[in-house]
């Protein structure tokens, strides 16, 4: 398209645009499809084509969105993602970032190509045309570029990018009883526990000596509970007990040498550090529990 681009043409495009690719286009999607028509004639993307000065240019239009609950489909509730790059294999060095609502316009020589657009930081494209092309997602991904992209003809084009959030994926929660008998499964050969340092076979002989002294108790629930983190999953909901659980065995411990009774005043305060990392342990908080 070239820069000087007039009022009467802008009516003109906007008209092929309702009679065109955009007559099926979902009444609530539409008006802001358009506004990117208005913002060409004040600031033309490089990615408009010069070759579109003579005539004989189609429209590319879509709209990139968070597929919250990664069906394909865009429903009401799912927004649209800002500032996506999208470009074309007309001119890969060029392109347009989406509107606030995630919609983009390009203008292209009516011609055949693969449009392409970045896969936002964090996201993986959703399943490609889970239904009627005005509501599905159309890109496919493109492992080699880090993109998704889906063959277009310019003029007739309209390609919906959705994408949704990866989740983390976590190995799941041990219990004593798992890191006590999978020795493999540890990914230190030493552990710290209230400033004292344990081997692995120290730590896992008191994992076995559970009983009446709290100390014991403590340390079957913290260690576990470390070595869960340890090893990748989630702790937003037990890292401050685990600080906390440290310095309770620094205050009281060391095992071995010191005692604490369940009718102490030291248990009472240590008691439900223990409960919190023993219902994480079990899957029960943040993170679930391995398989």
């Amino acid at each position: 398209m070239s820069q000087g681009i007039g009022q009467n043409e802008l009516q003109e495009k906007t008209q092929q645009l309702l009679q065109g690719p955009l007559k099926h286009v979902r009444a609530a999607a539409l008006a802001a499809a358009l506004l990117p028509l208005a913002s060409v004639v004040a600031t033309p993307a490089t990615a408009q084509s010069n070759d579109c000065a003579s005539g004989g240019c189609g429209v590319v239009s879509g709209v990139v969105w968070n597929d919250t609950n990664d069906n394909g489909i865009q429903e009401t509730g799912e927004p649209g993602i800002e500032g996506v790059k999208v470009f074309t294999s007309y001119d890969v060095t060029t392109y347009v970032e989406t509107d606030a609502a995630g919609h983009y316009v390009l203008y292209l020589p009516d011609d055949t190509y693969t449009i392409y657009s970045e896969i936002p930081k964090g996201t993986e494209p959703s399943p490609t045309d889970a239904t009627v092309d005005t509501d599905d997602s159309d890109g496919v991904l493109d492992s080699e570029f880090s993109v998704a992209k889906d063959v277009i003809v310019a003029g007739s084009a309209i390609t919906d990018f959705g994408f949704f959030t990866s989740e983390v994926r976590q190995p799941g929660t041990g219990t004593p009883g798992y890191w006590k008998n999978h020795p493999e499964a540890w990914t230190v050969l030493k552990i710290t526990v209230g400033g004292i340092e344990y081997t692995q076979a120290q730590a896992i002989s008191w994992l076995g000596k559970v009983g009446k002294n709290k100390l014991t108790t403590m340390f079957s629930s913290l260690v576990p509970a470390m070595l869960n983190v340890k090893i990748g999953n989630q702790d937003s909901c037990v890292s401050e007990t685990i600080a906390e659980a440290n310095v309770w065995m620094a205050t009281y411990g060391p095992l071995g040498v010191n005692t604490v009774l369940a009718s102490s005043s030291a248990w009472a305060v240590g008691e439900p550090m223990h409960m919190l990392m023993d219902a994480y342990n079990n899957g029960l908080l943040c993170a679930k529990h391995r398989n």
